[in-house]
């Protein structure tokens, strides 16, 4: 992220000598301080909606000098580290624009907190914590004898307020700057859910199922093969039951088709009354797992063994 602002300038170095300068830190950092673990993948986990995404914002900081940026955001070495490329303003005019932060987030499992490190072309270095709230994400970090406060208040799997000041005990003593971080569409991968398939034994058993407990209407085969029932889940989305023999596997949970709901009680009462058999993840029967991020979450088995996730995820 390029909100951190150095006005040393007399430290500008060239930005092609100084990312291979950052790069070679980066490395070192990785390979001296990182060890693989499950348990640090699940403490970055709330960066996944930023992934992948190149994220732009403008604005001006109270001082009326502009701000524009864009980020993307990667998760490297196994998702133990995400790297974070950043886009922005590098002369003091600002009036160049280009490559000028290169960071890191890590999970520091000595004091159990997740710490960044942005690397900027002025040959600076900024360093903080950061903690969610929800869906949002918190930067802290020290600016002069300031703390300074970077807020991603999550708005949808596309946009974040962005806001940059003193933030004090949940409460805002001054912000220095106050914009948007939308989420850029790219053409070439504008990809969209179309459907899921499931080889089944028993089409009619299988197929009333997911007609049944979750009201999904069936669609005719374009063919009109048999052996196949077809069902619109919502939108233009659609679940494929296929008819084959197939040699039995194990249906294992972390192979599931995900549906979020509205109001999961709800739901469990609908399961209850059809006798149906419901999961958190660890196995226990009967129970709900709260997730990190305040998402709740069941699972159930259709005729086939398959496992399906539901979930109050909001999209």
């Amino acid at each position: 992220m390029s909100t951190w602002v150095d006005m040393n300038y007399n430290k500008i170095i060239t930005v092609d000598l100084y990312y291979r300068m950052m790069e070679k830190t980066i490395l070192l950092l990785a390979l001296g301080l990182f060890t693989k673990s499950h348990s640090q993948q699940n403490k970055l986990v709330f960066f996944d909606n930023l992934i992948n995404k190149n994220w732009q914002a403008e604005g001006n900081w109270t001082d009326g000098s502009k701000f524009k940026q864009e980020i993307e955001f990667q998760y490297s070495l196994d998702s133990i580290l995400v790297l974070a490329k950043a886009k922005g303003f590098t002369n003091k005019e600002q009036t160049a624009y280009g490559e000028r932060n290169h960071g890191i987030r890590k999970y520091d499992s000595k004091s159990d907190t997740v710490r960044f490190w942005e690397f900027d072309v002025f040959g600076g270095v900024t360093e903080g914590s950061v903690t969610t709230k929800g869906k949002d994400i918190i930067y802290s970090y020290k600016y002069g004898e300031t703390t300074v406060t970077d807020y991603w208040e999550y708005v949808d799997a596309n946009t974040y307020n962005f806001t940059v000041g003193d933030y004090i005990d949940g409460n805002w003593e001054q912000t220095y700057l106050s914009t948007q971080f939308t989420a850029a569409k790219r053409p070439d991968m504008a990809f969209t859910f179309d459907h899921q398939s499931l080889i089944v034994t028993n089409l009619m058993k299988t197929g009333d199922f997911y007609k049944e407990v979750f009201n999904f209407k069936e669609i005719e085969h374009p063919e009109k093969k048999p052996g196949f029932r077809w069902f619109n889940m919502y939108g233009n989305t659609q679940l494929h039951l296929i008819k084959k023999d197939v040699i039995e596997f194990k249906k294992d949970k972390s192979i599931h088709l995900c549906l979020a709901v509205e109001n999961l009680e709800k739901f469990i009462d609908h399961l209850i009354v059809k006798d149906i058999d419901f999961y958190d993840w660890p196995g226990n029967k009967g129970s709900v797992t709260d997730r990190a991020d305040g998402v709740k979450q069941i699972y159930i088995q259709d005729p086939e063994g398959y496992w399906i996730e539901i979930n109050t995820t909001k999209h």
